[in-house]
Parts: C-alpha cells; sequence; structure tokens
C-alpha cells in the first residue's frame, strides 16, 4: 500500500544530517511510498527527482560557532521575520492527511527549534489524526547533563514511536553517549549506517591520496600538512579537495603552498566516490558523509576530527577500534609524522570484518512494517 509521509531535516553546520535524510527519503520512495521533504540548513548538492517527491528548502538559519545561537545565514534579516517567513512556508507546503511522520535527529538534537517542530506535530495531527513520528538519530551524541536528558526521555516518550539509530551495534551503541538509555530502549532500533550503494566494481587503485576537507570551513591546517608532506612521498599523487565553501583567495592560499609537482588542488568533488575507489588512501576530517563514503569504498583512511567535536572524535576512536579508520590528531601533522602514519596506513590489511551500512533501506522497511501493522490494527 502506498502511503504518505512528511520528513522534516534541519541541518546547522555540516551536510551529514541531510544527507542521510536524502537517502532514507529515496529508500522510502523506492519502496512505493510518497515523500513530502522539508529541509532546512545549507544546500549544495541536488535533491531527489521523482514524481513522488515533494520539497521545501526553507529560509536559513544556521548555528553561530561564536555565540552558540541560532543566525541568519546571510545576515540580512531580523531573526523572527526569518521564524515567521519559515512557519507561513511549512503551512503552506504540507498537503495532510499523512501517515507518518519523520524527523531528524530531534528530540536529541535541534531542541532550538523545538516550538517550530511542535508546531509541525500540532498541525499534521490536526488533521491526520494520532499518527507516528519517527525519529532518526546518528549513534553518537554529543553527551547531555542529567537534566537534559531526563527532558529528552519525556519528549520522546511523549510524541516518538520508533528511534532509528543511524549505527551498527557492534562498533558503537547508542547507551555510550547517553546514560538514560534504559528509559526509551524499547523504542530504539538499530539500522546500520546510512551508506551510499556499494560500487559495481572496485578498479585497481592507484598512487593517490585524496584529501578532503568536506562541506565546512574548518580542517585548513589539515590540508596545508599534507602540502607539505607531499615532497616527502614524490611515488604519489596528493589530491587535495578543499572545501566546498573556499573562495577563490582561499585556493589561490593553498596553492601558494605548493612545493612539489605531485599536488593538484581542486574545489570540493562532486564525484567524491569515483576518486576515493581509485586512491589508494583517504586523509579527512572524518565527518558523517566521509567516513561511510570510504568504509562502501573500502579505502584506507586517516582521519584528522574537529578538535572541539567530541562526537566526532568519539565515532572515529570507535570505527579505528576495528580497524576501518585510523586518527591523527595535531602533532601528527608534522610532515616526517605524517609520512610515517601514511605508511603505516598504507601497510596494514583493509579490514574483513562486515559492517552494518544499509541503513536507508532498513529504515524504509522497517517504516512500512509498522504502517502495515497499525493499518491491519
Amino acid at each position: 500500500m502506498r502511503r504518505k509521509l512528511l520528513y522534516y531535516c534541519q541541518s546547522l553546520v555540516g551536510m551529514g544530517h541531510l544527507t542521510s535524510s536524502l537517502r532514507i527519503a529515496r529508500a522510502l520512495l523506492d519502496q512505493g511510498h510518497d515523500v513530502d521533504f522539508i529541509q532546512g540548513g545549507l544546500d549544495v548538492r541536488n535533491g531527489i527527482e521523482h514524481p513522488n517527491y515533494r520539497n521545501l528548502k526553507l529560509p536559513t538559519l544556521l548555528h553561530d560557532s561564536d555565540t552558540g545561537g541560532i543566525v541568519d545565514a546571510d545576515g540580512g534579516t531580523e531573526i523572527g521575520e526569518l521564524w515567521q517567513a519559515r512557519a507561513a512556508a511549512m503551512a503552506a507546503f504540507i498537503r495532510p492527511p499523512y501517515d507518518a511522520l519523520v524527523i531528524e535527529f530531534f528530540p536529541f538534537g535541534r531542541r532550538r527549534f523545538r516550538r517550530e517542530i511542535y508546531a509541525l506535530f500540532d498541525a499534521v495531527r490536526a488533521a491526520s489524526g494520532a499518527i507516528p513520528i519517527f525519529c532518526n538519530v546518528r549513534e553518537v551524541l554529543i553527551p547531555a547533563d542529567d537534566r537534559t536528558e531526563q527532558r529528552i526521555v519525556a519528549m520522546v516518550n511523549q510524541d516518538i514511536h520508533t528511534i532509528f539509530v543511524r549505527g551498527d551495534p557492534d562498533v558503537v551503541r547508542l547507551d555510550e553517549t547517553f546514560a538514560r538509555i534504559d528509559a526509551i530502549r524499547d523504542k530504539v532500533v538499530y539500522t546500520g549506517y546510512v551508506a551510499p550503494e556499494p560500487p559495481a566494481a572496485f578498479p585497481p587503485r592507484q598512487r593517490k591520496i585524496l584529501v578532503s576537507q568536506g562541506g565546512g570551513e574548518l580542517g585548513r591546517e589539515m590540508l596545508s600538512s599534507a602540502i607539505r608532506t607531499a615532497p616527502l612521498l614524490p611515488e604519489y599523487r596528493f589530491l587535495i579537495a578543499a572545501a566546498s565553501r573556499t573562495t577563490p583567495e582561499g585556493l589561490a592560499g593553498l596553492r601558494a603552498e605548493v612545493r612539489s609537482d605531485n599536488v593538484e588542488i581542486v574545489p570540493f568533488l562532486p564525484d567524491f566516490q569515483r576518486h576515493l575507489l581509485e586512491s589508494a588512501l583517504s586523509i579527512s576530517l572524518g565527518g558523517d558523509n566521509t567516513l561511510m563514503d570510504v568504509i562502501t569504498t573500502r579505502t584506507r583512511s586517516l582521519a584528522y576530527p574537529s578538535q572541539g567535536d567530541s562526537e566526532q572524535g568519539f565515532r572515529i576512536d570507535k570505527l579505528a577500534a576495528v580497524g576501518f579508520v585510523h586518527p591523527i590528531g595535531p602533532a601528527d601533522l608534522e610532515p616526517e609524522c605524517l609520512r610515517s602514519k601514511i605508511e603505516h596506513v598504507l601497510a596494514t590489511p583493509y579490514p574483513q570484518r562486515p559492517i552494518a551500512a544499509d541503513g536507508a533501506r532498513v529504515t524504509a522497511e522497517r517504516i512500512g512494517a509498522i504502517l502495515d501493522r497499525a493499518g491491519q490494527g
């Protein structure tokens, strides 16, 4: 039976939440459902082209790393006006009745959008009845104090039917970063990581090292380190992929650092997975999207997590414990140290153990099964 679902995803910094949500939305469409998709935050890629898919891009609000607040991305509109514009856009977009609502990350995150999200809950339920609300959440959270966790538990028990955890419980469990897991454990379902489709074929690896900054603005020191290390490994070609928002001046500054002819510097790579498949090694910040691409393509990897991001570093350490990535820190960015790390990883066999990474399909199937049971009841 074809179902109609509403999906809400608000990103604040990078593209990981949006990328995972779009993969799940695609899986829902592939299984015969209709999807109305509401997104907020940055959008630097094409969405989904499908006759049963509708998309609303909200006026952009982002996280300000300096103040910790929510800001207008363009800096030209009063925040109150943006909230009103977003509410009006959602009211005009939704076409109930819906069979279910899928929410990305809330209430484990995005609680500063609580008023907007609950207004959406109320509007959809008023027209659709007591439909289930599903939450998609990553497997690692930034730890919160006990009072905050209590509030999260209360919101989950009040509103959320099922929590779909993007992760492999044999690698890391939500328990490790959410202390009150027992209060909501009966709602938790692990789906596996929401990774891209595995490649149809694995071509021979080239003597290429892919160094990628991802979609954010952090990690310039990692790119500079790779550029300075390249002369020590002349047999390898270093492809340096700067962030999607790197300015022409930023690219020129990186190119001015080059001291060897085995370095190429390019803007953000749209065909990232192909380059990974060709590369002997990936060096990255270890963001969600990159790690999933690295694992899917079975590419040896060094990851330099953001030094202020405990969630990212924790995930990298867990994946490192089972051999899928090798962490590096600021002390490893000296050229001689980085060369040693690169040579070590290139000589280390890639792990043969499986990892659950079909989370989009599993999530869509679980949602379909829950709705089927509800229909039969």
